[in-house]
């Protein structure tokens, strides 16, 4: 792993996971802790019980607690963003097992109601976002016009060429 700028503390945590860098016993003992706390978030213990749970068991001080949350997180990434569109894509899963069934029952009307939720949590509702604005094709555009007839024959016998080699050392058949 190629070191960009100033390392930091987890460089070694990093290379350790991405590399297999040999650690220290005490390093490995504080990647444990990275690991619990990290383990905690992802069972969906919050912030102030993984602290709890980690006080308990290792017995360390509050600052020193919230140090190995933080770094737990950058270490690992945060799960919250992740854990909200999976719990989009169970829900929108349930809904469609839920219009399936109401469906199968007869009930036309319980089965459009969960399509629709399903539709809306993938945002099928939404209007598609555009990367052009129409608006900008009605300004105006300044163009030059010429009724001189030179201009046009100038323009006439112009020839567009994509590569020109003119050192005279490529290939006899390169224009």
């Amino acid at each position: 792993m190629k070191q960009l700028g100033k390392p930091d503390k987890l460089d070694k945590y990093r290379l350790h996971l991405m590399e297999d860098a040999e650690l220290k016993p005490d390093e490995l003992e504080m990647l444990a802790r990275y690991r619990k706390a990290h383990g905690l978030l992802c069972l969906g213990f919050s912030r102030n019980q993984v602290l709890a749970t980690l006080e308990q068991e290792f017995d360390l001080g509050q600052p020193q607690l919230y140090n190995i949350v933080r770094d737990c997180i950058t270490l690992y990434g945060s799960i919250e963003e992740v854990d909200k569109k999976g719990q989009r894509a169970i829900s929108i899963e349930n809904y469609k097992l839920l219009a399936n069934l109401a469906r199968q029952r007869g009930d036309i009307g319980a089965a459009i109601r969960a399509q629709e939720k399903a539709d809306k949590l993938q945002g099928l509702f939404e209007p598609e976002k555009t990367l052009l604005d129409p608006k900008a094709f009605l300004i105006p555009v300044p163009m030059d016009f010429s009724t001189d007839p030179d201009v046009l024959r100038e323009q006439q016998q112009t020839q567009d060429i994509d590569f020109e080699d003119l050192t005279g050392e490529g290939d006899d058949d390169a224009v």
